[in-house]
């Protein structure tokens, strides 16, 4: 096979994944191994050209001046207030950075007084598939976070959560009992109850009342 032939089908893939993903209504980008977007799903695009959280400047993702962004950081073992221009946290995860035995990935909150907020997961690509995907270094899955703000998660509570406990969390938040909870999600109570519990343990309170207290902006 040519390398045209080669990057021709590689271009096919992405978009193909690309289409698959957003039509289940995921927001992706694929970063290089210089942290620019080499590829952004039509989702992605449209979330990001809204521009009041997160925007797209020569290729790169930054944030925008009116937000926060927090980091998840292993490398300091706790959130992190990040730049801007996002580099610190891209870089790390797309120059193959790692930390002990296992590769850096990287999770972001971002939020503004204005806005919902928003997640960015970033995850390594495989050195031995790097090539086949042209260069791709780093998959970057947004998660827009849809809570009014009297109920919004704080930047840093939230990052601590996967997405499933987070939407539980601001459920709580909004005043609703687990039974409510659990009816909305379609899920039996046993399964809201553990993951309350895992909430709970995560974020080191013992209750309703503490955790209303130390999650709510």
């Amino acid at each position: 096979m040519t390398n045209a032939t080669s990057h021709a089908a590689a271009n096919e893939a992405l978009r193909a994944m690309m289409s698959a993903l957003d039509a289940v209504s995921v927001h992706l980008v694929v970063l290089d191994r210089d942290g620019r977007c080499a590829h952004v799903s039509p989702r992605a695009e449209a979330l990001v050209g809204g521009g009041s959280q997160l925007t797209l400047r020569r290729s790169r993702l930054q944030c925008s001046k009116s937000a926060r962004a927090v980091a998840d950081c292993p490398r300091t073992g706790g959130p992190i207030d990040v730049d801007h221009d996002l580099e610190p946290c891209i870089g790390c995860v797309t120059r193959g950075q790692t930390l002990g035995s296992r590769t850096q990935r990287c999770s972001i909150a971002i939020s503004c007084a204005e806005e919902l907020s928003m997640h960015l997961r970033l995850t390594p690509v495989a050195r031995s598939d790097q090539d086949s995907l042209k260069g791709a270094a780093a998959v970057l899955l947004i998660e827009p976070v849809v809570a009014s703000r009297s109920a919004e998660l704080l930047p840093e509570i939230a990052i601590m959560l996967t997405v499933a406990e987070r939407e539980v969390a601001t459920e709580l938040l909004s005043g609703r009992r687990p039974t409510e909870i659990a009816q909305r999600r379609q899920v039996s109570v046993g399964t809201i109850r553990s993951q309350i519990k895992r909430i709970y343990a995560k974020l080191e309170v013992s209750g309703l009342v503490e955790f209303i207290a130390k999650a709510r902006r």
